[in-house]
């Protein structure tokens, strides 16, 4: 363990890179004796063991291939004994197994053949005996310095004639595979029982595995690697294929090659129909396109739409410019539309209030094939519409968002009437709510900000926040300091998650308040609403320095990065397309984000105009260097789970559960509860978080429940006895 808690790399070769697969005591199987069949044939004993015994592990060594097939010869000899079968096995068997290496010496066999060549004689025309003899005298040995098992039966007999008893043996002695059989039959003791924690016991339940969760399945198994992962799946693909239960191309190809190809296939043709698929390659009937819907209006709709899926897409480019709101939309729309069709057989224009109800409790638990037990992309075909049951929440989140479609649908002139209209004032399902307990105290904020410390003291910075000097773990320390940032402006801004990453450094204005000059903060909130955040100078430079760090670290302006319409704020000249907005670099201070990302973007796969995968590493993930929310949560959560799990050191000790539940959205409660408690009014608290309601900044200063503790408190207690 290093000092920050997190595991050094290990040194050398991955670990199981060179573990064992194969069991020791495994039945014997078809490519055992194919194994010994090419050594019969003349195939070198390296050759011989990658062509058939690779996947069994254990050193790169052909002492340990001989060691092995050593092994093999005397399980074959006793369970031919077992069967009586030992004279066939003597013969099969009759091969001399490779011995040490003495010297240059060729061995017996090579040199009988080379010494009949020479003179024009047969093997036959001399006994083993005088062969072994002659050998001895060329070479100058004596008989104990020779390996004896059958060199002299094996001069005896032709090639074929071992080859065909190898053949008997295989017929006699093989155990036919099953899909059935124990992984512990087939696979090392220490592989099976990893397998086994996984709830892996059979062959079938490995294929069935590994074709559920793909090329990255061993992920989900305890102390399997990648590599040995892909020797085992290379051993398992032919014995799957021969028992008529393969192995998909999602187990066999990284998902990237995977997403490459449906690429490449996309491009030349769309496979569309009706079924579960999504939205973009849905072929509706006519029977079912809303065109004859019982409450469809045949009069001209604002949306132009003649189909219901026309009225949907019609709908949900209301929203094109709120990404977010419209992913969440389209999920919801695109879910309700597709039970429609291949559950009730029905188009979206004539759902009925019976037809909510029904879809109500079909997402409180969907059917096994409406469900993905993992990520898919939209043009795979294993994609579905669900990852399991809905939530209470998420169902009464699901029917708003269709009641506001069929609402929207009926006020355009698509539909004569809504069946949510009805339904959705009486569901009764939990109404979302702030919770503004879920915040820091004044004890929990001073231990995360003694964690901060401490973890960049570890980082060797070599002075403070806004000192320049190098550092003994460049990365580190650039990392901790961004850390820093968002910490100190979520606590003074209450800024969002997705304001702190769209945030931009042409944003920042200074401004004279009361003859006091302020640096201000423009920042595009929820619901495209604009507004101004005061940052005090100590935050500055705490910007002015992760901008330098962004710098050292290579992330600048390029124009040929895609453009991130997620992390842009929507409006400025890049979204409305002007080409000369990032031109030759001259906006890139300006669009350059407030809080970036400080490595470069990780390589992808992408094809060139040939079709050919090439891999791009040249560009960054955004155009100027933008932090994905995601990341920057992340990082957040990693310092929280760091304070969490050393709590207990901290004067007086403290609940490490609350640093593991806390999120970046905390850091706004932290603010809005410490402004509220420091006596903000509300409608300047309002006005920094962005509310739209006062009742929601309400939340904050809770006026009912302080009128009511302060009147309770009236009340005289009365006494028990």
């Amino acid at each position: 363990m290093t000092a920050n808690g997190c595991t050094a790399k290990r040194r050398g070769r991955p670990p199981g890179s060179k573990a064992e697969v194969a069991a020791p005591h495994a039945l014997l199987r078809l490519h055992h004796f194919s194994f010994l069949r090419a050594l019969a044939e003349g195939v070198g004993l390296r050759s011989a063991w990658e062509r058939y015994m690779t996947f069994a592990g254990g050193p790169d060594d052909e002492r340990h291939f001989a060691a092995q097939l050593r092994r093999l010869r005397r399980q074959v000899a006793e369970a031919a004994r077992a069967h009586g079968l030992q004279d066939i096995a003597a013969e099969a068997l009759s091969d001399p197994a490779p011995g040490p290496v003495t010297g240059s010496l060729p061995g017996l066999e090579d040199w009988v053949a080379q010494c009949c060549t020479e003179s024009g004689l047969d093997a036959e025309d001399r006994t083993p005996a005088e062969w072994l003899q002659a050998y001895q005298d060329e070479f100058g040995l004596d008989t104990a310095a020779l390996p004896q098992p059958a060199l002299a039966t094996a001069l005896a007999l032709p090639r074929s004639a071992r080859l065909a008893a190898l053949n008997r043996l295989a017929a006699a002695l093989s155990a036919p595979p099953a899909l059935a059989d124990a992984l512990s039959q087939w696979l090392a003791p220490a592989l099976a029982a990893s397998l086994r924690s996984a709830g892996l016991l059979t062959l079938r339940d490995l294929v069935d595995f590994a074709n559920v969760h793909g090329a990255r399945w061993f992920r989900l198994v305890r102390g399997l690697g990648e590599v040995r992962a892909r020797r085992l799946l290379a051993w398992l693909q032919p014995l799957a294929a021969a028992l008529e239960h393969p192995l998909r191309e999602t187990a066999l190809q990284p998902a990237q090659q995977l997403a490459l190809a449906r690429g490449r296939a996309l491009a030349t043709v769309q496979d569309r129909r009706l079924g579960i698929v999504p939205l973009e390659r849905l072929a509706v009937p006519p029977e079912l396109d809303g065109r004859g819907g019982t409450f469809r209006l045949s009069t001209p709709n604002v949306l132009g739409a003649q189909t219901d899926l026309e009225a949907i897409e019609g709908w949900l480019r209301r929203y094109a410019m709120s990404p977010r709101t419209h992913a969440s939309y389209a999920r919801e729309a695109e879910r309700f539309y597709l039970w429609c069709l291949c559950v009730r057989r029905k188009p979206l224009s004539s759902v009925t209030e019976e037809d909510l109800h029904a879809y109500r409790a079909f997402v409180a638990n969907p059917p096994g094939d409406w469900l993905q037990p993992r990520q898919e992309s939209r043009d795979s075909e294993h994609w579905r519409p669900f990852r399991g049951p809905l939530s209470p929440l998420s169902q009464r989140h699901a029917l708003t968002v269709v009641a506001s479609l069929l609402g929207a649908l009926m006020k355009a002139g698509y539909l004569g009437a809504s069946a949510a209209a009805g339904v959705t004032p009486h569901l009764k399902l939990p109404r979302p709510g702030i919770d503004v307990r879920r915040s820091f105290d004044e004890a929990q904020w001073r231990w995360l900000m003694a964690c901060w410390e401490r973890l960049y003291g570890e980082a060797g910075a070599a002075g403070g926040l806004a000192d320049l000097g190098s550092d003994a773990k460049p990365a580190r320390a650039r990392s901790l300091r961004r850390l820093r940032l968002v910490l100190e402006l979520g606590a003074t801004t209450g800024l969002r998650l997705i304001e702190l990453c769209t945030a931009r450094l042409s944003g920042l204005r200074r401004e004279v308040f009361d003859g006091q000059a302020l640096w201000m903060l423009d920042v595009l909130g929820k619901g495209h609403r604009r507004r101004s955040v005061p940052i005090y100078d100590d935050i500055k430079l705490l910007i002015d320095r992760h901008q330098a760090d962004m710098e050292a670290a290579g992330i600048g302006h390029e124009p040929g990065a895609p453009l991130r319409t997620l992390l842009t704020p929507a409006g400025s000249a890049a979204i409305a397309g002007d080409p000369t907005a990032d031109q030759d670099g001259v906006a890139e201070r300006p669009l350059r984000p407030l809080i970036g990302a400080l490595r470069p973007a990780v390589p992808r796969w992408r094809l060139d105009d040939a079709g050919v995968p090439v891999l791009d590493a040249s560009r960054q993930a955004d155009r100027w260097g933008a932090l994905e929310p995601s990341a920057l949560y992340q990082s957040l959560k990693r310092l929280l789970r760091h304070a969490g799990e050393h709590a207990h050191e901290a004067e007086p000790a403290l609940d490490g559960t609350a640093f593991n539940a806390a999120s970046t959205h905390w850091l706004r409660h932290f603010f809005a509860n410490n402004a509220a408690a420091d006596g903000v009014l509300p409608v300047a608290l309002m006005g920094a978080m962005g509310h739209a309601d006062l009742k929601t900044t309400s939340l904050y200063t809770r006026p009912e429940q302080q009128f009511m503790v302060r009147e309770l408190a009236k009340v005289r207690r009365r006494g028990t006895g």
